[in-house]
């Protein structure tokens, strides 16, 4: 198979880290032996699949009422079914490693789910195996029928502390009236490197919020396309990122108003300590079809480190005169009257400085509607500040 895998000179990709990419076997890892590792325990009213390395685990909690099953990849074959649209289809680099997922993967996550139906799924992409070993391929596609519910927990962890190469691949369309809440949460080794492409079509009158958090690996780079299709579908994208060390973690969301009446909300925070590097870029296109469109974007990067790097970039592309369109991106540091106001009521310096950063990121993590996923993420934070003594009475309980 011949592609052309995107490179620092792709303007989509200026801030990605592709080095370890670029050295990565593209075979699929071989079945593995699965390690000894604990997950936290199950979401209360999900389902739970385990894949490792990209294959699937059974797992005495799965729920077949949740219309999800592994099957293999070629079950459903190459062509991902909302990949198809023609405008994903000329995002040409920028779609190039979901084409190497969805021919080279072996299973796949598939949910369809009913029209008029709930459930609940918690997925575990685990990755086990070195880089020696090759590519892990996750892969997930979704179906949510007509006036369906879906709350969708998607994780990403290794078992270890391997340089693991992840490149996954997901597929959601949410149909007529659907609420679909997709949660994604990277917390991989130190060592290891994760990239994900997302596509999501969204039907009339359907909602599609995603919440992503990203908090491991040495490099990640997260692609999303989003197509608001239908009249008043909406979406709600909010990210969060912490990038400690020499970790680099970049984002791509390009979100279509195709339909009229479309909303978007979209939210991005991130930290980058040391000599940590961050990346959003988020543009919105509103066709000539979208009339009465309504976007707004809030990006923003908090820099607490001499050598910490961010960019953060708000773009817009406009077809039509009737739209409201609202955006705004800032980069910087803590604010000196804030922390003065806390110094001053007798708190050190370094508890008030994990203080200011914990407001800066719970303005996104707090939107996780799940209450016991949303004190997971929180302690991971507070781990992620080295400060979870400090932090200890603002956890969220679940």
């Amino acid at each position: 198979m011949s592609l052309v895998l995107p490179t620092n000179r792709d303007e989509n990709w200026r801030y990605a880290n592709l080095r370890p990419l670029a050295k990565a076997k593209t075979d699929a890892i071989a079945a593995p032996v699965a390690p000894a590792f604990e997950l936290p325990p199950p979401l209360p009213g999900f389902g739970r699949w385990v894949f490792i390395d990209g294959h699937h685990v059974p797992q005495p909690v799965n729920r077949e009422s949740s219309g999800a099953r592994a099957v293999d990849a070629r079950e459903v074959g190459v062509a991902l079914a909302s990949m198809l649209d023609d405008s994903i289809a000329e995002a040409g680099v920028d779609f190039a490693l979901a084409r190497l997922n969805a021919a080279r993967g072996d299973e796949v996550l598939l949910v369809n789910l009913a029209d008029n139906c709930f459930a609940g799924v918690e997925v575990f992409f685990v990755a086990s195996a070195g880089a020696g070993s090759g590519t892990s391929y996750p892969r997930l596609q979704v179906q949510v029928g007509r006036n369906a519910t879906l709350n969708l927990v998607e994780r990403h962890l290794s078992a270890g502390a391997a340089d693991s190469v992840v490149n996954a691949a997901v597929d959601i369309a949410a149909g007529a009236g659907a609420t679909v809440t997709h949660t994604r949460v990277q917390q991989c080794a130190d060592a290891a490197t994760c990239f994900d492409t997302l596509v999501a079509h969204v039907a009339d009158n359907a909602s599609y919020k995603l919440r992503t958090v990203t908090l491991g690996a040495l490099a990640s780079r997260s692609t999303a396309f989003i197509k608001l299709a239908g009249r008043a579908a909406r979406c709600e994208l909010t990210a969060a990122s912490i990038a400690n060390g020499i970790q680099t973690h970049d984002m791509f969301a390009e979100i279509e108003h195709a339909g009229a009446d479309t909303v978007t909300r979209e939210l991005y925070r991130g930290i980058a300590t040391d000599r940590g590097k961050l990346g959003f870029n988020g543009k919105m296109v509103v066709r000539e079809s979208a009339h009465g469109a309504d976007s707004e974007q809030s990006l923003k990067t908090l820099l607490t480190g001499n050598g910490a790097e961010a960019s953060v970039r708000p773009q817009l592309e406009i077809h039509t005169d009737r739209v409201r369109a609202v955006h705004g991106a800032t980069t910087g540091k803590l604010d000196e009257q804030m922390l003065f106001y806390l110094l001053s009521r007798g708190i050190d310096r370094r508890t008030a400085q994990t203080l200011l950063q914990w407001a800066f990121i719970e303005d996104a993590v707090s939107r996780v509607d799940c209450t016991e996923l949303r004190a997971e993420i929180e302690t991971l934070i507070a781990a992620q500040l080295n400060e979870v003594s400090a932090l200890e009475g603002l956890l969220v309980k679940p």
